[in-house]
């Protein structure tokens, strides 16, 4: 049996109103009838209200980016077995789920505290959460009241605009005592090569050189040790460069691989691209987190720390070690078709 939980106090009034009616009705045994089962339904409803529920979340306002806590307190008159919690499901959007922990406070009493990171440029809210109570005989599904989050911006106000780059000073230049000089040379040199090195001209023919096919994996793994490498040995440590490197770096295997303009989308075209596309859903999950946290460093100027700029390599090559796995297909068949076209250009060649 599951019971439904509101926290609205008309239900008892019109309880109280329906009995009312009921007892004036003309055929007393049916009013009775009546004003017994409202009476036992208004009991059973005492019951459920007995349960509560509390939330607690960030008092100020948070910013792109910003990690933050949201917790939910239930208390029962009752002793109860176990209470189920929202999981991560529960949070979709622009709120994402970090991780979380569950206290039990006593028999009548749990708590859980969410661990979430905003990823809005404005207010957003946090829906109701359904949150089942457990006992012996009965379970209790209860909501949270819907919260409210403030958005706050970090970049400059456009009542302070940037002031203009002043213009660069321009030296003059002399150009025609170069041009001069080369003009000289170049007649020197063509009456020294008709009277001593002209011969016979015979035709050269060149073999063209075979192309060697070049795997977007080996290219995307040498790239991210090239940055990372950079980006060690950097003392100041250029946060945008690298955050900007790496995620080109995956859009450019996206684009290579699946033909998707991936350098030229923002970060929400490009993963509806790759959703349509069907791209495997786990080099969707790995690029989203690199992507968004590219962009909260260049567009809303987040500095992170050294541990994240490291976990952010980490994402890329996870992305990297699942192509391995999910693309070697594809990337037989681009190597095919690259052999192929080849073959067919000397084949043409030789028939000329």
């Amino acid at each position: 049996m599951i019971s439904f939980f509101s926290m609205d106090s008309y239900i008892f009034c019109t309880l109280f109103q329906a009995t009312k009616t009921f007892q004036n009705y003309k055929t007393r045994r049916l009013g009775k009838f009546f004003t017994i089962f409202l009476v036992f339904i208004t009991l059973n409803t005492l019951q459920v209200f007995g349960q509560s529920l509390s939330i607690q979340g960030p008092l100020d306002s948070v910013k792109a980016g910003d990690t933050f806590t949201f917790s939910i307190t239930t208390k029962s008159p009752d002793a109860y077995e176990r209470i189920i919690f929202p999981d991560s499901s529960a949070f979709t959007g622009d709120i994402e789920f970090l991780s979380r922990r569950q206290y039990k406070v006593s028999d009548f009493s749990d708590s859980t505290v969410y661990f979430l990171q905003n990823f809005s440029i404005e207010d957003v809210s946090i829906p109701p959460l359904p949150v089942y109570v457990i006992t012996e005989n009965d379970t209790t599904l209860l909501f949270t009241e819907p919260f409210e989050l403030t958005f706050s911006s970090v970049l400059e106000s456009e009542e302070d605009p940037l002031k203009p780059l002043k213009p660069n000073f321009s030296f003059e230049r002399l150009l025609w005592p170069w041009l001069l000089g080369l003009l000289v040379l170049l007649i020197l040199g063509y009456f020294i090569y008709q009277k001593y090195f002209k011969k016979e001209e015979q035709p050269i023919v060149q073999k063209r050189a075979i192309p060697v096919f070049s795997n977007p994996v080996t290219v995307l793994e040498n790239q991210l040790q090239d940055i990372r490498e950079k980006h060690t040995q950097d003392v100041n440590k250029d946060y945008k460069w690298y955050y900007s490197e790496l995620g080109d770096a995956l859009r450019a295997y996206i684009e290579d691989l699946y033909k998707i303009p991936a350098l030229e989308s923002t970060t929400r075209e490009l993963l509806r691209y790759m959703d349509a596309f069907g791209v495997d859903a786990e080099l969707i999950k790995y690029i989203r987190s690199v992507l968004n946290e590219a962009d909260m460093i260049k567009f809303a100027k987040v500095t992170p720390t050294l541990d994240q700029s490291m976990n952010a390599f980490h994402q890329a090559h996870s992305f990297l070690d699942r192509a391995r796995i999910v693309d070697v297909q594809r990337i037989d068949r681009m190597k095919q078709e690259f052999e192929q076209q080849f073959i067919g250009e000397e084949d043409e060649d030789g028939m000329g």
